[in-house]
């Protein structure tokens, strides 16, 4: 007997290129995503497939246990997946923004988050210690988490190579920022981006 495969829409979105579209065949999504940075996602009709790209072209954040998780900790991401810029967060364990503790409102965009329309995501990453540096110095928290091990082993402790000037002044101010923090008791300590609650999600692809 033969059974026929259900149908499959694959939406695609091309971040360097900002294009968008839809196929029917996995093979042919495959061919124009290989190479490049791109964020795909199967659906079972056009109208799913169609939403999601209107809706920005994002991936569901998984969930995490939350139990396992310092209820009064800081966590911190960022990312480049909307095509818009670098956009950073800064949450408490449930996934809730914490920006508007230190940043006002009119800086923060209509998907909560800080945007760097020029800069990498590694800077974007370091922005984000810095304002959880902040929050934390405000409200005396004492632990903040992220998954960047660049910025959390090497550029919040002073250590960098060669780089624009722009990205030495944060790292120069996150340094001292971080500093005070670890004298104070404070520890930045690395997660897994699949359980970090301020994870943006851009990293995930999905078939």
């Amino acid at each position: 007997m033969n059974f026929k495969m259900a149908k499959k829409y694959y939406a695609y979105y091309l971040i360097d290129r900002g294009k968008a579209g839809i196929s029917d065949s996995w093979d042919e999504c495959s061919e124009i995503v290989k190479g490049v940075k791109a964020r795909y996602k199967s659906f079972k009709t056009q109208k799913e497939a169609e939403d999601w790209l209107q809706l920005g072209a994002n991936y569901e954040i998984k969930t995490t246990n939350k139990k396992a998780l310092d209820k009064e900790a800081l966590y911190f991401d960022a990312g480049t997946g909307r095509g818009i810029g670098v956009e950073t967060r800064v949450t408490d364990k449930t996934g809730k923004s914490l920006l508007h503790e230190v940043i006002e409102q009119e800086h923060i965009n209509q998907f909560g988050n800080f945007l760097i329309k020029d800069g990498t995501n590694n800077l974007g990453e370091l922005l984000g210690l810095n304002i959880a540096l902040l929050i934390a110095k405000k409200k005396n928290i004492k632990e903040i988490y992220g998954d960047s091990e660049l910025v959390i082993k090497y550029w919040s402790k002073g250590r960098y190579n060669k780089l624009p000037e722009r990205t030495i002044k944060r790292i120069k101010k996150v340094a001292k920022l971080r500093e005070e923090f670890e004298a104070n008791g404070g520890k930045i300590l690395k997660i897994s981006g699949d359980d970090n609650p301020a994870d943006l999600g851009f990293h995930r692809k999905k078939r």
